[in-house]
């Protein structure tokens, strides 16, 4: 099986735990995306990966391309442009301060990638799964084009489509958004959407409180009206610090909910691409046809190993989160 992932890898640069922006004479220097993000994660997990992108043509694009061939994902469909790397900054919270993130990713390469940069049956040969994201519908008319005719050819090839809403305020509007939603849920199979998607986003209510009842009222809801949708997952996410959380994978499949255990996080050293990896769990169990309960505590574990790791990336096994999922945090690995 091979995923294939179409979206913007950029340049981060983050403070040191308890050094404000203001204070910060170093940054320290990961890449990251979300598609990319989970592409790594599947890497990991031994699944064929293809990346779909554009990049500087500069030493910063080369590195990129070195860093997603480190982590054997296949770099054939990536465009060089003269346009920049995007970067986003990142504030590195801590106890009751959380983090923060400035964007610098304007007219950057990946944002003015065209349609006739990618020959699109060349890129999807071989392919099983296509994962995108909101965020890529987010940077440009051009950008939504291209996905809605990759989309167009998954449909018509029976290729798996992955959407993961991930909504950006600080990139569009709510009802861009919405409208852009709307086109191509009739081509997504697999959905990462929680309750502030579905009553923002897709403007549903219901008379529920608890949010148990929310989800699956919501999720049924859409698997009604779009029954090409399969798979719905979320997590439920309570925050008690910026090092303290605990977390919850909520999945969704044939008009039943599923919960995993709600874990708690206790020292967390990075956040970021939290979401990726449980999408990546997901993904990877959806792949390998294991049963719904496994889904949602694979995806939840391997979203818990991530807040570990410094970057955006999961850089664990299917041996280390099954160790987690069956055992618990327990004795040193010898």
């Amino acid at each position: 099986m091979r995923v294939a992932g179409l979206g913007e890898i950029m340049l981060r640069l983050s403070t040191t735990k308890g050094t404000r922006f203001t204070q910060s004479n170093n940054f320290n220097v990961n890449y990251g995306g979300g598609e990319a993000n989970v592409l790594v994660s599947l890497s990991n997990f031994d699944i064929d990966t293809r990346m779909i992108t554009k990049v500087s043509n500069d030493d910063i694009g080369k590195s990129i391309i070195k860093y997603l061939k480190s982590n054997d994902i296949d770099t054939t469909f990536i465009k060089n442009d003269d346009k920049r790397t995007g970067i986003y900054f990142l504030e590195v919270g801590s106890g009751n301060r959380a983090s923060k993130v400035i964007y610098d990713r304007a007219d950057s390469a990946f944002s003015n990638m065209k349609i006739d940069d990618l020959d699109v049956e060349k890129a999807l040969t071989g392919v099983d799964v296509f994962h995108f994201s909101g965020v890529t519908l987010a940077l440009s008319e051009e950008l939504r084009k291209l996905t809605m005719g990759i989309l167009k050819y998954c449909k018509n090839n029976n290729i798996m489509v992955s959407y993961d809403s991930n909504y950006r305020a600080k990139l569009w509007s709510i009802e861009d958004a919405r409208k852009s939603t709307l086109e191509i849920l009739p081509y997504v199979n697999i959905l990462s959407a929680g309750i502030l998607d579905a009553e923002n986003i897709l403007l549903m209510d219901c008379k529920y409180e608890d949010k148990y009842e929310k989800l699956n009222h919501y999720y049924n809801s859409i698997t009604t009206k779009y029954p090409n949708i399969k798979h719905i997952f979320s997590s439920i996410r309570e925050v008690k610090s910026s090092t303290i959380n605990t977390l919850q994978c909520n999945y969704y499949t044939n008009k039943k909910l599923y919960s995993s255990k709600v874990q708690l996080i206790d020292d967390i050293i990075d956040r970021v691409g939290g979401g990726d990896a449980l999408t990546a769990g997901v993904l990877y169990s959806i792949i390998t046809n294991k049963r719904p309960k496994y889904i949602c505590e694979f995806a939840n574990s391997a979203s818990i190993l991530k807040h570990s790791i410094h970057g955006d990336a999961n850089f664990v096994t299917v041996e280390d989160v099954e160790n987690l999922m069956n055992n618990g945090v327990g004795k040193i690995s010898r």
